[in-house]
């Protein structure tokens, strides 16, 4: 009996050592993850009842059944986790509520920061003014529990408009040097206020941010998200840099062709993440992180943690995706 045991564990062992190694040099493709694996850990608790049930000694307590369970009980503590993780980001997306007519497209009735209540939500208006001086500008936005949407500003450099369940709202700083324009636009520190966010009856956020930008400037972009939606069309726009950190939120990011070479980091916690790059710029990404749901349109694996486009190294213009996450889903599409 012993001996028939060794041959099964030692024929199994060999079986996924070469499954994992097929996998890593790229000698199969299998439509397989951790999180998925993990699902299998009561699998691994029925093997350890059956090696027990099989031992010669009548016992649980044998080599065979206290290494299954040693598995079968990180991977249970994951699968419960992971679970619950995407049980609340499913609730963040879907629960988050925007009407864009709430806005008001009148802004001339408002100064450089402004505060009135619309219904039962505080609405604020900031602006910066464009100069012929700004030839770059980086914005610096932070805030969450929200939905971010952007439009083209025809006139000024920076225009914000909030409306806002929670009275806290936010700050606008901006400070120019050698003809480069920082805009500091976040959420007030909350540290010793209240905070409330106010639910509907379906229980669905009700805060929106909507950013105006002017096209004319380089723009480096800065962007730290908690939980929330970020909708950001970026492909009149010459971004030069975008930094994104996020938690438990949804960002879909649309990119274009106006500068030649485009860095974007991404630094995400459990996200949604969707990149659109334009078809005739080169895109490279390079991702480092486990247990991420990937989706790249038209990209060739290189090597482990490493995707380009074809004909990346000989394109004019280039767009770098430096990805860093852990339990994050992120979708890459050429338009």
């Amino acid at each position: 009996m012993e001996r028939k045991s060794n041959i099964f564990w030692g024929a199994v062992l060999i079986v996924l050592g070469f499954l994992f190694l097929g996998t890593n040099l790229d000698w199969f493709e299998l439509n397989w993850s951790f999180r998925k694996i993990a699902q299998f850990w009561p699998l691994m608790l029925i093997l350890a009842g059956v090696a027990a049930f099989f031992n010669q000694k009548k016992s649980i307590y044998n080599a065979t059944s206290a290494l299954l369970i040693a598995f079968a009980i990180p991977l249970g503590i994951f699968t419960c986790v992971d679970d619950g993780v995407h049980e609340l980001k499913d609730e963040i997306s879907d629960g988050i509520n925007i009407d864009i007519d709430d806005f008001d497209d009148d802004d001339d009735n408002y100064s450089s920061n402004s505060d009135t209540t619309v219904g039962d939500r505080n609405k604020q208006y900031f602006a910066v003014e464009m100069t012929p001086d700004v030839k770059e500008a980086t914005l610096k936005l932070g805030g969450g529990a929200a939905e971010f949407d952007l439009e083209e500003s025809p006139n000024r450099l920076f225009e914000a408009t909030t409306l806002l369940n929670f009275k806290n709202g936010y700050t606008l700083e901006e400070e120019t040097k050698d003809g480069n324009k920082t805009i500091n636009f976040e959420m007030k520190d909350k540290k010793g206020k209240e905070f409330n966010i106010n639910f509907d009856d379906d229980k669905k956020f009700d805060n929106d941010v909507l950013l105006k930008l002017s096209t004319a400037p380089v723009w480096n972009i800065n962007m730290g998200i908690g939980a929330g939606e970020v909708d950001f069309d970026f492909s009149n726009y010459k971004v030069k840099k975008l930094d994104i950190e996020t938690g438990a939120a949804s960002i879909d990011i649309k990119l274009g062709d106006k500068q030649d070479k485009v860095e974007v980091d991404i630094d995400a916690g459990v996200a949604s993440v969707k990149i659109k790059v334009p078809e005739g710029v080169g895109c490279e990404i390079r991702m480092d992180g486990a247990l991420n749901a990937k989706d790249f349109d038209n990209f060739e694996k290189i090597k482990s943690g490493l995707w380009q486009t074809k004909g990346f190294d000989k394109a004019t213009k280039k767009i770098t995706l430096n990805v860093d996450s852990g339990l994050s889903s992120l979708k890459v599409d050429r338009y």
